[in-house]
């Protein structure tokens, strides 16, 4: 997958000062994963925290039918597993390499004493999990309110790149953004097709292309009115 979906979520590193950043890199062990790769398995062992270098980490669960419902794709700057360092829980989802990938992994009790010792690290911990808490909410409440073709435009505005500002190409193909979505590829294709008739997307080879964003924007939320009136 060569976008992310992160939702546009806060990056842990980019709350740390770079003196933590770097003592960080000091007791962090580095390894590389290729495209597909297993990071983690559901229900392994929580005790190291995953820093995302490069590439990207794809998070999510594999139904009994065999489809995969993908929950978040996270890039550089990016942790994964702070429920599990905190609390000793068991990983809850997959996570494998979105291409060449490279993580930094903490010892649970390396990263509990650097907290320690350095408060800023739970100062950055709280707004970030505040952050992926109100997204958390949002989407549900999309869930709720709007229906597949609004659904699926929602999710596209939130993960279009940063700098899409007015417009934006998401390099994402119809079977990636169906396990996004949580729904089959004939599905999401429909979906796709309302949307491009209505001129508010434009489907391209492995690429979605949002050409205003404003007016993608407006449009989900009349259908979110409609919903809610």
């Amino acid at each position: 997958m060569a976008g992310s979906l992160d939702h546009g979520s806060l990056k842990f590193l980019d709350l740390l000062s770079p003196e933590v950043q770097s003592e960080i890199k000091g007791i962090e062990v580095r390894r590389t994963y290729q495209d597909g790769q297993m990071v983690h398995s559901s229900g392994d062992n929580g005790d190291r925290l995953i820093i995302v270098r490069s590439g990207a980490i794809r998070l999510g669960r594999v139904e009994a039918s065999g489809k995969e419902a993908m929950l978040a794709v996270l890039g550089p700057g990016h942790v994964i597993g702070l429920i599990g360092v905190l609390t000793g829980r068991n990983r809850t989802q997959n996570a494998v390499a979105a291409g060449e990938t490279t993580i930094g992994l903490v010892n649970k009790a390396d990263f509990l004493a650097m907290m320690e010792k350095r408060p800023e690290i739970a100062g950055a911990i709280l707004p970030m999990a505040l952050d992926r808490l109100t997204i958390a909410f949002s989407i549900v409440d999309d869930i709720r309110l709007l229906n597949l073709t609004a659904f699926t435009a929602s999710l596209l505005l939130k993960n279009l790149p940063e700098e899409s500002a007015i417009s934006g190409v998401l390099n994402w193909n119809q079977t990636e953004l169906a396990a996004a979505v949580g729904v089959s590829r004939v599905s999401v294709g429909k979906a796709l097709k309302k949307l491009e008739q209505k001129k508010l997307v434009l489907l391209r080879y492995g690429a979605i292309e949002v050409p205003d964003t404003k007016a993608l924007s407006e449009w989900i939320d009349a259908t979110r009115a409609e919903n809610t009136s």
